[in-house]
């Protein structure tokens, strides 16, 4: 079995729904004298956009294509007016897991990193206090008593 692309099935479905029909030619209403004079304008103004669409199109294809687009626009309208939305909620959501979950993994990391940076901040002012007494110590001990000789 063939297989067809996507640009051959399409063209199959537009074969498929293409069909134009001729148009009538128009005719004025029978009636129009009897109408009242919003009607008459009405008829008129229906009369000549008839007109020339038969002018432009008498085969019907000018119709033809307009269904097809409306057919096509609508058919690519209405999911995406019903998905997108839900597609949207969905990417919201999906961006408010993320944020919760790069806050927490960076408070896993910084909170031992803040508390691993206070005991080493802790160890070196003990280290310098202890070095500082030391070396008074060892000054103190090394300094000669100016009385006795």
């Amino acid at each position: 079995m063939p297989t067809t692309t996507w640009a051959k099935q399409v063209r199959q479905i537009v074969i498929h729904r293409w069909q134009p029909e001729p148009l009538p030619e128009p005719v004025v209403d029978v009636d129009l004298p009897n109408l009242s004079a919003i009607e008459r304008s009405a008829e008129v103004i229906s009369y000549t956009c008839r007109r020339f669409e038969y002018w432009l199109s008498p085969q019907g294809t000018l119709r033809e294509w307009f269904k097809f687009n409306l057919r096509l626009a609508f058919g690519l309208a209405v999911p995406a007016l019903l998905v997108a939305p839900l597609v949207t909620l969905a990417l919201q959501q999906f961006n408010t897991w993320i944020d919760l979950i790069t806050r927490t993994t960076s408070n896993l990391v910084l909170v031992p990193l803040s508390v691993l940076l206070v005991v080493g901040l802790i160890c070196g002012l003990i280290s310098i206090g202890k070095s500082i007494l030391t070396m008074r110590l060892r000054h103190q001990q090394h300094q000669r008593d100016p009385y006795s000789y």
